[in-house]
């Protein structure tokens, strides 16, 4: 079987290759994986915080693109990393972690509870676990990234203030 790219669909991956190729050549940049949703949960009522959740999956580029250059740097930043609560769960995990109501749960089933069968997505929960904003699924156009995920998390937040 031929595995041949056609210049049309070359010039259109292109970029998103040499991102990831970028991408795998440096040392991982972390988010930290959810190990304790309700914990997570009562800090964001409290703060009336949205939580941002990261579903990855070990070694996926676009997943890669959306860590480094989107949600790491906004832990980096004081003002932002105090605005959300920003968690990763890799869609095929295994680890035991404690779910919103206390419950053990793992990773594959957070993700299978939520849908999410394709990588990345960055879903905007409160802090019961339920969607607050539509999630970001797949890298969608990487040069207006920003912008949705901005327009989301902005969306989050404002239906958090609304509920108080």
């Amino acid at each position: 079987m031929s595995h041949r790219v056609g210049r049309r669909t070359f010039l259109l991956l292109a970029p998103a290759m040499a991102i990831a190729a970028v991408a795998g050549a440096e040392p991982r940049t972390e988010i930290p994986l959810a190990f304790d949703l309700r914990a997570d949960g009562r800090v964001a009522r409290e703060r009336k915080l949205p939580i941002v959740i990261l579903f990855s999956l070990p070694g996926c580029p676009y997943c890669e693109i959306v860590r480094r250059s989107h949600l790491a740097p906004m832990l980096r930043d004081p003002r932002e990393a105090a605005r959300a609560i920003i968690r990763q769960i890799d869609i095929d995990g295994e680890q035991s972690i404690t779910g919103f109501a206390g419950e053990r749960v793992t990773h594959v089933q957070i993700a299978k509870a939520h849908g999410v069968r394709a990588v990345p997505v960055v879903a905007f929960w409160d802090g019961d676990g339920k969607p607050i904003a539509e999630p970001l699924s797949g890298m969608l156009l990487p040069d207006f990234y920003s912008a949705y995920l901005d327009a989301a998390l902005e969306a989050a937040r404002a239906r958090l203030a609304a509920r108080n």
